[in-house]
């Protein structure tokens, strides 16, 4: 069987697992705004919010017209594209490395934890993961595959789709723009060194490039305008640096730092981390081997350059501009780690059974000598240890992929059966309140109370200042006032001791301290 035949089928079974595991429920504030942009697309109105994601949304629109549900129709993009995502990996892999390392590659991220809860998401991290993906293979082809002048013209196509696919990809998620060094990086390289394209790198590679962004910028702009596109953004980028975005101004430190760590290792791969359970040690340990056995081996300067011009602009991104504390930002690192894991393992076990090759046949050439003695019993021992050493790699590798699988199935059905917290606020407060009398304070939480339960007097405030402000303004005061907020923010709020009742998120989907609080305020 061939390598295109076992990726087809690892596709296959990728396909089938993330549709048997899809969301039943909008769980984040961004899916809350993608599934009222279905309806009425206005990033003034944060439906949804800039840059508006209009690749995603025109795809998720047409899924929508299909089935008529906002859930499916958001997340089906993201289960295609995040199965697709096997082909682009596994072809960077085997270019990169080997046809061992590909396939070890694409098992590692079928099962991977955060990349399969991903695609069953109604978000657009899988999709946008699928292009960068894409590119970064068409970028490795056209800059270090070894063409003469008759594929010249192949390797113009390989860098038209590159710069197209990075270029397309930005109206998934325009967060992932750190991939532009990348391409810029190549298409430097290639105006500079190759001697078949050095008069039309950059003509190509700027082509492909702006016609991957007019594809969705142009549509969008005569949709909204560019002046309020521009005023949107200018508004949002603000308040997302500044504000409530979770970059480095907000959140810094070395706390911020443990907080990237923990989302790779932890949320990204799967690893052991305090307070997770201990069945996660023994696949840490494998990752650890593998990742350290990995970098140990000699890497030439074409895979440093390119994978180090890959994952360095969209680390630094993340540690300075993205919420650290939401490991889905950490997505696009994901694959490139498990390709080091894949690589370790399969060098692990090739360098063994070379080594076991090279005595056996030593001995068999020394034995083939007259009067040679006739070997030893002991001999037998030593065969076992050998092939004891033989199939150790092996078993680190059954040893990863069998408890990645069920660490990961058991993650998916949890969160497919699994109510989000945010919805299990809104059931809560419609069973126990009275919505004539009751009036909430909250923060992203109201766009949850606004899209489920419409007639609800609900009102966005960051502290418990803005909370006594409105009330005094306000003419009425209601007979209950309810205040939701997420763990550590009791104090802002000074609901230390009144909260009412506490609901726990999937750190995985809300972050790592999104646990909810609904407090009573007693502070009139």
């Amino acid at each position: 069987m061939n390598f295109r035949y076992r990726v087809t089928i690892l596709f296959c079974i990728c396909l089938l697992t993330r549709l048997c595991f899809v969301a039943q429920y909008l769980d984040s504030c961004d899916s809350i705004d993608f599934a009222l942009g279905l309806r009425d697309y206005d990033i003034s109105r944060l439906q949804p919010h800039f840059p508006g994601y209009p690749v995603y949304l025109f795809t998720s629109w047409l899924f929508f017209k299909l089935f008529h549900h906002d859930v499916w129709a958001l997340v089906i993009p993201g289960v295609l594209c995040s199965s697709l995502t096997i082909y682009p990996l596994s072809s960077l892999a085997r270019h990169l490395f080997s046809e061992r390392v590909a396939l070890l590659t694409a098992v590692l991220y079928l099962i991977n934890p955060l990349c399969w809860l991903q695609a069953e998401r109604p978000t657009s991290d899988a999709m946008g993961l699928f292009f960068i993906i894409a590119s970064a293979y068409f970028l490795y082809r056209i800059t270090f595959s070894d063409c003469d002048n008759n594929q010249s013209s192949g390797k113009k196509i390989y860098l038209l789709l590159g710069s197209l696919c990075l270029g397309f990809g930005l109206g998934v998620r325009l967060s992932y723009f750190p991939f532009i060094i990348l391409w810029i990086a190549v298409v430097v390289y290639l105006t500079t060194r190759s001697i078949h394209l050095k008069k039309h790198s950059t003509f190509y590679g700027c082509t492909g490039f702006i016609t991957g962004i007019s594809l969705w910028l142009f549509p969008q702009i005569a949709y909204i305008g560019w002046y309020h596109l521009w005023k949107n953004g200018l508004f949002f980028s603000h308040g997302h640096f500044t504000d409530w975005g979770g970059s480095i101004v907000t959140f810094g430190g070395l706390r911020r730092i443990a907080c990237l760590v923990r989302s790779i290792w932890e949320y990204g791969l799967g690893g052991w981390w305090s307070g997770s359970s201990f069945s996660r040690l023994i696949p840490s340990f494998v990752m650890v081997i593998s990742l350290l056995y990995s970098f140990k081996q000699h890497f030439s300067d074409r895979q440093r350059w390119f994978l180090g011009m890959y994952m360095i602009p969209y680390l630094i991104w993340i540690h300075f501009g993205q919420n650290v504390a939401n490991p889905r930002h950490i997505l696009p690192v994901i694959p490139i780690l498990l390709l080091f894991i894949s690589h370790g393992l399969c060098k692990a076990y090739e360098e063994v059974s070379r080594d076991i090759s090279i005595r056996r046949n030593i001995f068999l050439f020394i034995r083939s000598f007259p009067g040679f003695p006739p070997k030893p019993y002991r001999g037998r021992k030593e065969r076992d240890g050998s092939l004891t050493a033989a199939y150790c790699p092996v078993l680190f590798i059954l040893t990863l992929i069998v408890s990645m699988s069920i660490f990961s199935l058991k993650l998916v059905i949890r969160y497919h059966h699994h109510i989000p917290a945010p919805i299990r606020l809104v059931q809560f407060v419609e069973r126990q309140f009275d919505n004539l009398s009751t009036r909430i304070y909250c923060s992203e939480e109201k766009r949850f109370f606004e899209y489920y339960t419409p007639l609800w007097d609900v009102r966005m405030v960051r502290n418990a200042a803005q909370l006594n402000f409105d009330l005094q303004s306000s003419i009425d005061k209601p007979q209950n006032i309810l205040v939701v907020h997420v763990s550590g923010e009791d104090k802002q709020f000074g609901t230390e001791r009144s909260s009412l009742i506490m609901f726990q998120g999937n750190p995985y989907t809300d972050g790592l301290y999104k646990n909810l609080f609904l407090s009573v305020w007693n502070n009139l």
